[in-house]
């Protein structure tokens, strides 16, 4: 028997079990892998009050300089640029819709949005959620969306249709009563912040591929804790992991990609009702720590990969190499 089928068979046979990997071989990577990801370079103004474009949230109103139209509750961003979002909005959104890079700075705002997403991008080249250093932001969504039939989106309570990268050194906490947190369309990269978000769907979502470079995420998922669905090509669909610490509490599957998930680097603990990482391609792991805790699979895969120096625990059962 393939030491892979003999892993899941282990797995599969308890009720409920811990799976600890400490691994210390560090592996460069240059980026997320794959040729068709975008850069992660800003080339919209650098954040900060003196270079951006201001958005004042009021409760029921909204006030907006050059580059956003503003109708009652809802603010469009039309130009690329940097723009900062301040202050609480009671019941409205703000949306993205240019062809060009927008950086969207979150410094102490709250948006609460009844019937659609609270921040919704229906169009840009690339959008960056920056977190304002030390701010504190909110984003949170009702249980129902007005859309128009066939119209099934959006579905989050922060929502892209473009490439999507959050990053700074501020606090970000999403709320979705209606389905999932954080989703792009595209891809979605995490280079930094303070993360958490509860949905009563996924939690955080990216077509293309999922990349977390670092930070601190935390999340409770009605379903999948984080997840890449692409499966259009090979080289896409895939969930990668380079640093930062991570703690998933889910109800179906803690981390599902279509194709691989790669973990590098960083610190993972998942907590969940069914298989803690599942995808239809391989598990590699060079660096970090990880710990599941499951009353399924531990690791579901067709293919897993382990470096040698690798220390993986089963119930206390230590399995090595490939």
């Amino acid at each position: 028997m393939k030491r892979n089928e003999l892993f899941q068979e282990r797995s599969s046979a308890m009720k409920k079990y811990s799976v600890v990997l400490i691994l210390s071989l560090c592996v460069f990577f240059a980026g997320c892998r794959s040729e068709e990801a975008p850069q992660t370079e800003n080339t919209a103004a650098p954040g900060g009050e003196s270079s951006a474009s201001a958005i004042i949230l009021d409760g029921s109103a909204i006030s907006a300089e050059s580059g956003v139209t503003v109708d009652g509750a809802t603010a469009t961003v039309t130009a690329s640029g940097t723009y900062e979002v301040t202050g609480t909005l009671e019941n409205g959104q703000i949306i993205v819709d240019t062809a060009g890079t927008v950086d969207l700075i979150l410094n102490n705002a709250s948006i609460h949005c009844e019937t659609s997403s609270p921040i919704q991008i229906k169009n840009a080249d690339h959008i960056y959620v920056t977190l304002a250093e030390g701010s504190s932001n909110e984003l949170s969504d009702g249980t129902a969306y007005e859309l128009v039939p066939p119209e099934t989106e959006p579905d989050a309570t922060l929502f892209s249709k473009s490439d999507l990268t959050i990053r700074g050194e501020g606090t970000l906490t999403v709320t979705a009563n209606y389905r999932d947190g954080i989703t792009s369309k595209d891809s979605l990269v995490i280079e930094s912040g303070n993360l958490f978000v509860t949905a009563v769907n996924h939690a955080i979502k990216g077509k293309d591929f999922l990349c977390v470079e670092n930070g601190t995420i935390t999340v409770d998922a009605g379903v999948d804790g984080m997840k890449a669905t692409n499966d259009s090509a090979s080289s896409l669909g895939y969930v990668e992991i380079k640093g930062g610490t991570i703690a998933i509490t889910a109800q179906d599957e803690g981390i599902s990609a279509i194709t691989d998930v790669t973990i590098s680097g960083g610190t993972i603990r998942i907590d969940t009702a069914n298989n803690g990482i599942k995808t239809n391609g391989a598990i590699r792991v060079s660096s970090g720590t990880l710990e599941i805790q499951t009353e399924d699979k531990g690791l579901i895969c067709a293919e897993q990969s382990i470096a040698d120096e690798a220390e993986v625990s089963v119930n206390g059962e230590k399995i090595t190499g490939t």
